[in-house]
Parts: structure tokens; sequence; C-alpha cells
């Protein structure tokens, strides 16, 4: 009796894909590409066509989605306002500093007190950066959510032609 070569496969035993009747050619998962007849077979997603920003706006029945379309403008719009919210901290600082030093003034030692300013400058930043954090944290949920949606609206057309 030979014994099997280990370097060799067994004939007898197809390998995973060519059992059920398909081999792919191109990953069908993580990269977007489906291969027609792969894994159960089915056609391949002809692509969703993403409306306009007016006719998602105006849909009434939420079949278009814009937030992944419009998040990166909206990520945008937020950094600038939390740059904004930086800027008016210091202006904030500037403000108090020039009164606190007026208020001294009535006692005879007049000025600008630079504390709040100093304050501003290198502690302002944070209500900035936390702010842009939890919106940050927001726009990741939904965006996942909608691509999750999306994902399940492909997968149900799939199945409805497949079956």
């Amino acid at each position: 009796m030979t014994q099997p070569d280990p370097q060799q496969p067994d004939s007898r035993i197809p390998s995973a894909p060519e059992a059920y009747g398909a081999v792919p050619t191109e990953p069908a998962y993580g990269t977007g590409a489906y291969v027609a007849g792969a894994y159960g077979g089915g056609q391949a997603p002809q692509g969703r066509q993403e409306a306009g920003f007016l006719r998602a706006l105006f849909d009434f029945t939420f079949t278009h989605f814009i937030t992944v379309t419009f998040s990166s403008f909206l990520y945008v719009i937020t950094i600038i306002v939390a740059l904004l919210m930086w800027l008016l901290q210091i202006i904030s600082g500037i403000t108090v500093g020039a009164a606190w030093g007026s208020m001294n003034s009535y006692y005879g030692e007049g000025g600008f007190n630079a504390v709040p300013l100093i304050l501003a400058i290198l502690f302002g930043w944070i209500p900035s950066v936390i702010a842009l954090l939890v919106f940050r944290l927001g726009l990741e949920f939904a965006v996942a959510t909608v691509r999750t949606a999306q994902s399940t609206t492909e997968i149900a057309e799939q199945g409805r032609t497949a079956g």
C-alpha cells in the first residue's frame, strides 16, 4: 500500500469553492467587486445610481440618502466652526484682560492683564476639540448606519433576483 504524498493535494477531495460549483476569480468581499455566479449564483449588482442633491433632499420616502455624500462637507464646516470657537475664546480673553486691567485702573494701576489671554491661547482649544470629536463620532455613526442600510438593500435585491 502506498503512502499519499503530503505535498500533493488529494484529488478525491474537492476544495470548498469547487465543491459548491463556484470558483471566484476576484475577491467578492471588501473590494466592492462581485463575481457573477460566485458562491450561489445571482447576478452582479449593477451599482446604485445616486440621486442628485435636490432629488434626495425632497425624497419623502427616504430611499436616497444624502448623509454619505455630504458628510465630508459637513465635517469641513465643523472644523471651521471649531476654529472660530477657539478664535472667539482668544477674543474673549483679550476682552476680559482689558476689562480686568481697567478695573485695576480704579486703584491707580492701569493697563492690560494678559492672564486671560494666555489661558485662552493655551486651553481655549480644548472645548473646540471636544465639540469636533463629538460631531465626528455622530457623523461616523450616521454614515455607518446609512452604509449598513444600503448594503442590506443590495443583499435583499440580490436575494430577490437569485430566488
